[in-house]
């Protein structure tokens, strides 16, 4: 120690730089991964574990708090991709848990998250600032098809609902859109798309893939409609809304990438941003990846999950969906898990590479091969009309076995009257 003499005001100063210097640092370290720890962790984060809990409301709930949010798709040939999530996470899954907790219990909700989605009730206030957004970005696709007239009748909407009920938009008829390019034909459908993706009209129920619609202030809790902004600035609402997103895939990159999709979070420079003052804050952590360069981010609270991985248990298997949150980073998918997969349904059938609705199949934390169903009729045999198994990976028995396993519980979720005997026989 040198013979520098300080004032108690000098040095309780320079202890208190010193402490924050340290702490700084701190934060702004990173803790470092082998490739196999992230596909681990990921895996489960995700919540596919060997041991899969017994599929509840409570465990559902608590599964979409923890990821954020579900994403939806009408496409069903064996269910759709939400059901398709939630029986790879829980045993005896049944789509009956899902509906009743979106239209009865009223614990989740259809809104926009990341695309079109479901997430929990309690997030609605929350996404004020997206309801905002995405009501710009609709009058402006109402505006390029030629639809914009649509607007015009939401007062008469409001009114027709109030005093009949929830109404599906085939109920009414206000007649056809005048010069739409595409999209909407009905200036009711186009109406009520435009209510409720403003957050005006909320779903009611559905039927099918069909909406039926009723007024958001009828249909959610009332202590949740009445909630007001729960952020003072839109900085704290993109603080909130980064450390959400990186919340639905466990850990993921800063770069352009699938889950990145949605209002705001696509922004670069403003993400980049966001993620560096969330590490100073010490709510994200950095996460240096062995043989990558992007530097990943989680949120500190999941760090649980890495302590607690337990890598000595027996692989199992499990049917994803398509549009799965692991799945969501086609590159990261690549890099991480090298497994090249692209959803090829809105391709035309020259171009796909493998088929129309093909579900890739993790065992333990890899994914080792993809198969295409056919369209499923409940009642009737699962069909596969292809499978493939990954190019390196050997197939021996205790994985085929692992993966007849899977398909008998996959037949039990679809209520069909177990696997078809040709796909037996020649598996």
């Amino acid at each position: 120690m040198n013979n520098t003499e300080y004032s108690p005001a000098l040095f309780a100063e320079i202890l208190k730089r010193q402490l924050r210097c340290t702490m700084e640092e701190t934060l702004m370290s990173a803790i470092t991964m082998s490739m196999d720890e992230l596909r681990a962790f990921l895996v489960a984060y995700q919540g596919f574990a060997s041991s899969k809990p017994l599929a509840s409301e409570s465990g559902i709930v608590e599964l979409v708090k923890r990821i954020g949010c579900i994403q939806y798709d009408p496409l069903n040939v064996v269910g759709h991709n939400p059901d398709l999530m939630l029986q790879s996470r829980f045993v005896g899954y049944d789509p009956v848990l899902l509906d009743r907790l979106l239209y009865q219990r009223r614990e989740l909700v259809d809104g926009w998250d990341k695309m079109m989605a479901i997430y929990s009730v309690h997030d609605w206030p929350y996404f004020y600032r997206v309801r905002a957004r995405k009501k710009e970005e609709t009058e402006g696709t109402l505006a390029y098809r030629g639809s914009l007239e649509a607007i015009q009748y939401v007062d008469t909407v409001r009114v027709f609902i109030e005093t009949n009920g929830a109404v599906s938009p085939a109920k009414l008829d206000l007649g056809r859109v005048a010069n739409g390019r595409w999209g909407h034909g009905k200036l009711s459908s186009a109406a009520m798309d435009y209510m409720w993706n403003t957050g005006t009209l909320s779903v009611k129920e559905k039927r099918n893939t069909h909406k039926i619609y009723d007024l958001t202030e009828r249909v959610l809790p009332k202590e949740i409609v009445e909630q007001a902004d729960p952020f003072d600035s839109d900085h704290a609402f993109y603080k909130w809304y980064f450390k959400r997103r990186i919340g639905s895939l466990g850990a993921y990159w800063g770069r352009n990438g699938g889950g990145w999709l949605g209002h705001f979070v696509s922004d670069n420079q403003l993400r980049a941003q966001v993620l560096q003052e969330l590490c100073e804050e010490g709510s994200l952590l950095r996460v240096k990846v062995e043989g990558l360069k992007e530097a990943f981010y989680m949120r500190m609270e999941d760090q649980v999950v890495l302590n607690a991985m337990c890598r000595d248990t027996e692989p199992t298997v499990t049917i994803l969906a398509p549009l799965d949150n692991l799945l969501w980073d086609r590159k990261l998918i690549k890099d991480v898990f090298n497994f090249e997969y692209s959803w090829e349904v809105y391709r035309p059938a020259a171009a796909r590479k493998y088929g129309y609705y093909v579900l890739p199949v993790l065992y333990g934390d890899r994914l080792v091969a993809r198969f295409e169903p056919e369209k499923h009729l409940t009642g009737e045999p699962l069909k596969i009309a292809n499978w493939w198994w990954e190019e390196g990976f050997e197939a021996r028995e205790a994985a085929k076995e692992a993966v007849m396993k899977a398909l008998r519980e996959f037949c039990l979720y679809l209520k069909a009257d177990g696997l078809d005997k040709e796909f037996g026989d020649k598996f």
